[in-house]
């Protein structure tokens, strides 16, 4: 599930389309990153955020690369493979509700695979 969740947000942002990935994720489900302060709580506040990210990527021609790796903390990360940022690696990982949608959805560096 993890692994397979991972794939088709790849295939979101290599397609520029939210499509892909709406229907896996709960309604109440939070995105995080490490860089950024503010904490989204929902769904749509997520998809908002991700269609304006991906239509900005692809109006400036932008290809995303990742790479599905095994963690420690999570048995699967996404990570972002053509990155040049002077953080490190950096990358995706999720958890699910018990009924199998998206609670969690984080970007944070590698160290926390």
């Amino acid at each position: 599930m993890e692994r397979d969740f991972l794939l088709k947000l790849a295939k979101a942002y290599q397609l520029y389309d939210v499509s892909i990935i709406e229907d896996y994720l709960a309604d109440d489900m939070h995105y995080a990153s490490m860089w950024v302060f503010h904490e989204m709580t929902s769904k749509t506040e997520y998809l908002d955020y991700l269609s304006a990210k991906l239509r900005t990527l692809k109006a400036h021609d932008v290809h995303v690369e990742f790479e599905i790796v095994r963690g420690g903390m999570h048995k699967h990360a996404l990570l972002v493979s053509n990155q040049q940022v002077p953080e490190g690696s950096m990358g995706f990982v999720v958890d699910f509700n018990d009924e199998g949608k998206v609670k969690m959805l984080n970007i944070t560096s590698s160290a926390f695979f």
